[in-house]
This record gives C-alpha cells, structure tokens and sequence, in this order.
C-alpha cells in the first residue's frame, strides 16, 4: 500500500510539473530572472527545476523567491521575515497592481489571516501566475527601468531585454533558446492557432538537459522540414558546445564531492575505531602490580633472546665441506695460497737463520775449549731441532693463514695438506744454518789488537 501511495504521488508531481512545463508563464518568469539578477540582487542562485519543484511544494526557496521581490517594491513591510508574513503582503501588492499585471480575478484577496491557508491550497499553475504578476510589478519599479534605459542607451543591448527566437515557419511556430549556467538551458517550441477570432497558444519545453537537446538535434536533423533543420543546426553550433562544459563542470564537481565525502567517512570511521578501542579496566591491587612486571620482564627477556640469535647467525662462518670439488676456481686459489705461505715461509727463514747464527755465535764464545767432533755432534743435533722448529712455524702460520683465508680441510681429523708444504721444507733442509760470511767479519777489539802488538814485537 505504502509503495502505491509512493508511486501516486510520484506520478502526480510529473503531472504537476508537466503541466508547469506548458504554460509560457514559467519561461517568462525564468527570463526575468536571468536578465535582473543584477538589480534584483537576491543571490538565490536557484535553477529552474528547484523553482518548478517550489511551486508544485511550497518549501523556502519559494518564500526566499518572494521576499526578494517584495522587497524591491515600495512601501516595504515590516512582517516579511515571518515564517508566513510575505504571503500576507504579497496579497497587499497584488490588490493594488492586478488589473495592471494581470488578467481575470485575483486569485489571492486579503482575508485577516487567511490568505496563508488560501495560498497553499493553490493549484500549482494559480502560484505560478501569480509570481508572474509580482514580476511585472518588480520590472515596473524605478531602479528596473533605469537598468533598462542605461543598457539600451551606453551599451545597446536590446537583445538582453527582448529575446528574439531562433527560427520560424511564418505560419505560427516558432522556437525559442534562453537560460544561463545557474538557472539552465531550456528549447521550447510556441505554436499559435487562430479559432474564432482567437489566438490560441500552445507551449512546449522540448529540452532542459544535455541528453534531450542531443535527441532534439539528431531527430531534427534528419527531419524533411527546414525550419527544424535548421534549429538542429543551431542548437548544435550554438548550445551543444555549452551544454558539454557545464556537464564536465558539474562532473568534476560531483567527483571532488564524493573524495571529501569519501575522506570524511574514512576520518569517521577512524574515529570510531579509536573510541571503541577495548582497554582494561584499572586496578590498583599489588597482584596485578606484580603480574603487569613480570610480562613486562618477560617481554624483554623474549626480544633479548631473538637480537641474540640474530647476532649470533651473523657473526658464525659458513664452513665448506665439499672437499672433493675439482672446478678450476678452487685450484686457482690453492695457487695463490701456495705462494703466499712460501713467501712467509721464506721470511721465517730468514729470522730464524739469524736468530740461529747469533745463538751459535754465543756458544762457541763459551765452549772454544770443547772438541771439533762435539761440536759437530751438537751442531747436527741443533740443525734436527732447527728443521723439526722451523716446520712447527711452518705449520702454524699456515694454520693461521689458513683460519684467516679459509684454506679447506682434507679428511674427517682435520689435517692440513702436507704434499703443499713439500716443497718448501725440502729448501729449508738444503740450506746451510751457519753464516760463514758473519764469522769471517769479526773485527777485534782494541783490547785485542794491542794483544797481537806486543805479541808481534
């Protein structure tokens, strides 16, 4: 039932505004609009639909309509900032400037009150006649016709006061194009019929929006007479190209007011999360003291434990333990490993050659009166401890070499290659360990030379 009702009232207010639609009242009162907005100096920016939907429901963009108006025509009255108080003096105005304005009876007669009533029970069409009459009192007033006298005299626009159509058959049809960005555009069409001595005028809209002014445009186009051929022409050279920037206009309008609505319901519905977020309820008891630390402990302890074994993945080497790999880049490196231990190697030599001539220096200082064959004997004795020391540096600062460049192990006990370490031991056992040219150089003291003085004469 409910949705029947709904529907009713639906079709009944396209009725409503179908017939507004017909009369040539409501062009008129659009074009007065437009034209006098400047004296007028309401600022309603109100457009035509807002208009037809405040004569078919009263509402208060029709008393703003009115109250503008009414302002404008002297004496003003006090009570027009009443919610009603502009229907009891839009009586008033109309009681004296009627016959002037208007034809047939007055509509709307001052009762003491009941005009208010009188004028809500008002057929749509009835309202519409009557803010046409208030028009024309408005266009009457003295600031209105200077308005018009200066444009035609300085600036010489006649066609901004008196609208011109835009085609014509000659035999009563004609169309007419009028309205701007904020009221809209609209094509009607006035055909005038001649009966028994009477003008009888019918008006049509034909258009009021981007998709029926094309629809006009594409069936008159192809229509075969030429006076809608050429209101095709003209609309589509003169109309269309508007119609399509206020359309992006207002597109890019609806598209910024959908992201503000959209950021503002994101910004709701964050608030709402936040407000609704749960929290605990406070106690204040040493249990739930002792409890909260021990989590917060806990906590701690946990992440302690993952930076630890972070670190410790970080800081432990990876050990290759493929030994058997022959590929050319692991013998290339065991190579250069080579080389690089025989050159220590060699430098061990060396410092250990020295430190061995200086020892034996000291003991043949001490021990001249021992035999040629214990000397020998201990020399070769040394020279075995020499090799067997000197392979144990070896070793070592292979091992160290080893640990640092990451030399590969062979077998399961860890042992290092030795066959590498051949070469190198095999040159230090050929060397000799005594620097004869050191001994040779020994130059005496003075002591000594006097000595050989005194010995010589």
């Amino acid at each position: 039932m409910q949705e029947n009702g709904q529907e009713s009232s639906l079709s009944d207010f396209e009725a409503a505004r179908s017939k507004l639609r017909q009369r040539w009242e409501l062009a008129s009162v659009l074009n007065f609009f437009k034209v006098f907005e400047p004296v007028i100096e309401s600022n309603l920016k109100i457009s035509a639909e807002e208009i037809e939907t405040a004569l078919i429901l009263p509402n208060k963009s029709l008393a703003q309509i009115h109250i503008s108006l009414l302002k404008g025509i002297p004496p003003v009255n006090k009570n027009l900032k009443d919610p009603d108080g502009w229907i009891v003096s839009l009586s008033k105005k109309l009681a004296m400037w009627w016959p002037w304005v208007a034809e047939g009876d007055l509509p709307l007669t001052t009762a003491k009150g009941a005009e208010v009533s009188k004028y809500k029970e008002l057929d749509p069409t009835i309202r519409l006649v009557v803010l046409k009459a208030l028009c024309e009192i408005r266009a009457d007033q003295h600031d209105v016709v200077s308005y018009i006298n200066d444009g035609v005299k300085f600036k010489n626009e006649m066609s901004t006061f008196r609208k011109n159509n835009i085609g014509e058959d000659g035999k009563g049809t004609s169309y007419w194009y009028d309205g701007n960005e904020v009221i809209g555009f609209r094509l009607y069409k006035e055909v005038n019929t001649f009966k028994k001595n009477e003008i009888q005028t019918i008006w049509e809209t034909l258009a009021t929006n981007l998709e029926e002014f094309q629809k006009v445009v594409d069936e008159y186009s192809s229509s075969k007479s030429k006076l809608e051929v050429a209101v095709s022409g003209a609309v589509e050279n003169e109309v269309m190209p508007v119609l399509n920037k206020l359309q992006k206009k207002k597109e890019r309008a609806m598209q910024k007011k959908r992201n503000e609505e959209r950021i503002i319901n994101n910004f709701c519905r964050v608030g709402i999360t936040r407000s609704c977020r749960s929290s605990r309820p406070i106690s204040y008891t040493f249990d739930e003291y002792d409890k909260a630390i021990n989590e917060a402990i806990r906590e701690t302890k946990r992440t302690k434990t993952k930076e630890d074994e972070k670190n410790q993945k970080k800081e432990t080497p990876v050990v290759n333990k493929d030994s058997d790999s022959d590929s050319e880049e692991e013998d290339n490196h065991e190579n250069n490993e080579s080389t690089e231990s025989d050159s220590n190697s060699s430098k061990l030599e060396s410092e250990q050659v020295s430190k061995n001539s200086s020892n034996e220096d000291s003991e043949e200082e001490s021990q001249e009166e021992e035999e040629s064959h214990e000397n020998n004997d201990d020399n070769n004795d040394k020279n075995n401890e020499n090799d067997s020391s000197e392979d144990e540096l070896v070793v070592k600062s292979e091992i160290e070499n080893g640990k640092k460049r990451g030399i590969k192990k062979v077998g399961g006990d860890g042992s290092l290659e030795e066959m590498r370490n051949f070469g190198a031991k095999k040159r230090l056992r050929q060397r000799p360990n005594r620097n004869t040219a050191i001994e040779s150089a020994i130059v005496c003291d003075s002591e000594d030379e006097s000595l050989s003085g005194n010995s010589d004469s």
